[in-house]
């Protein structure tokens, strides 16, 4: 089975602040632990998802687009740090029990997936299906420890996911699973709950979810919604998978703009996982340097941050000094120059296509031709609207991705990709048009969910329902 955690938007609660805010605090590795004695600035959005501290603009990097930079205001000088800095990385967050179903997610959000039916499941002799959580797995396979009986198997017309294993051996290559091992070797996820949780059902999010579906048929293969993603344990609620993509267009996600750097530079932040904890004036820490709260920090702290989940509420008007574990963006440097862009390491299991600081380029099955953005779209781009494949409204030139039908409304389409470009991933992955073959349960023709009328954006985190 495969347990999750059922989740509601969540929206930062009413706040005056039309300011970004900047609050002292101090780290702590567990929530029972002490926190260490180094004091941080961690910066926080405003009530809109403004960051002053913080711009995103072209990236000094090649072929990186967009990146993050350095903006000194009255609260903090860049140029000469008193604090080490902290950046938190939010987005969309889906919570679930445990690693193996984290991955499935993460699968998923790649477009590594194969869309189809209970019922065909059944009729290739996998037998019938119950739900289990996110899952759909055979009744003697029900809850694990958990004690009941099954619910009733699943309608012939449920539309499942069949993803690989984690731990198979006939894995995707190239979104291309071979399932000569047998069906042990795959996992079934519902699709509509997965699109729920990953924010990528109902209204305004449908074109991204006909994005990943179109990977079935080697279009557009290489855009997905899992390079913007970070994820963390929280021992209070389970593994965290926090989505920053900017096809969210959510403006509190702009850490997750932070690229890496280029081949044999360092970084200049690291990575880091922790609780933080609100320094409160009277506390030594803050005398001892001179420094106090400024003005609005613990509105801003109660707005934007959340203590552990099952976390003893604090006496009434008091604000909870402690956050959940967060992933945390840290400074490395005492100054940083004004128009040199932020980087950061994002680690060993990272799957990159380009060489990073210390760590070497995948070689890519084949060539992809680089985007090339219209340069008025580039010249009035403006955090969260940014040009790319993933903006309806900022396109690139060639291999477009959407387009918006003035007929239907403005409703978002889907664009077929480059045929030459189809066939040299084809002819890379040595598949015959003629021949390929077709994995369990494939549906003759490729279903698409309708085109949302219009773009909303609903919600920057999502949290558990208790």
């Amino acid at each position: 089975g495969g347990g999750t955690q059922r989740h509601k938007p969540h929206f930062a609660r009413k706040s005056v602040l039309r300011i970004s805010m900047l609050v002292y605090v101090v780290l702590q590795r567990d929530a029972a632990v002490a926190p260490n004695g180094t004091v941080h600035a961690l910066l926080l959005p405003s009530a809109d998802g403004e960051w002053e501290e913080l711009s995103v603009g072209p990236s000094q990097f090649a072929g990186a687009g967009f990146g993050v930079f350095p903006r000194s205001t009255a609260r903090l000088d860049w140029g000469a740090l008193e604090t080490p800095v902290l950046m938190p990385y939010l987005g969309l967050e889906t919570v679930v029990q445990d690693a193996h179903l984290l991955k499935l997610l993460l699968r998923v959000l790649q477009g590594n997936f194969v869309p189809l039916t209970a019922g065909e499941v059944a009729a290739a002799g996998g037998g019938q299906l119950v739900a289990d959580g996110l899952c759909a797995v055979p009744p003697a396979a029900f809850g694990g420890r958990r004690r009941g009986a099954p619910p009733p198997p699943l309608a012939p017309g449920t539309e499942l996911l069949q993803v690989a294993h984690t731990c198979a051996a006939n894995a995707f290559k190239g979104k291309v699973q071979s399932l000569s091992a047998g069906r042990g070797e795959v996992c079934y996820l519902l699709s509509e709950e997965v699109q729920g949780v990953l924010g990528l059902g109902g209204e305004g999010r449908g074109h991204l979810w006909q994005l990943l579906l179109l990977h079935m048929q080697h279009q557009h293969a290489d855009r997905n919604l899992a390079t913007h993603v970070a994820h963390v344990w929280r021992k209070e609620e389970g593994y965290v998978l926090i989505n920053a993509h900017p096809a969210f267009a959510e403006p509190v996600s702009l850490v997750g703009m932070i690229n890496e750097p280029p081949a044999g530079e360092a970084p200049t932040t690291r990575m880091i996982q922790a609780y933080a904890r609100l320094l409160d004036d009277a506390d030594p820490l803050l005398a001892a340097r001179g420094l106090r709260q400024p003005d609005g920090a613990r509105e801003a702290w109660v707005a934007h941050t959340l203590p552990p989940q099952g976390a003893a509420p604090p006496p009434r008007g008091v604000p909870h000094p402690l956050s959940e574990r967060m992933v945390l963006y840290c400074t490395t440097r005492k100054a940083y120059r004004e128009g040199s862009e932020i980087s950061v390491d994002y680690g060993v299991s990272y799957s990159r296509d380009y060489a990073s600081s210390k760590h070497r380029a995948t070689p890519a099955l084949y060539k992809v031709p680089s985007d090339e953005m219209c340069p008025r779209d580039c010249a009035r781009a403006r955090w969260p609207q940014l040009p790319g494949w993933h903006n309806p409204d900022m396109q690139p030139r060639r291999r477009p991705l959407f387009r918006k039908d003035a007929s239907c409304g403005g409703a978002i389409l889907v664009c077929p990709d480059d045929p030459a470009l189809v066939r040299r991933r084809k002819q890379a992955l040595g598949i015959d048009d003629e021949a390929a073959a077709e994995p369990l349960g494939t549906p003759p023709k490729q279903r698409l969910p309708p085109a949302p009328p219009s773009i909303a954006t609903v919600f920057a985190k999502r949290k558990r329902v208790a």
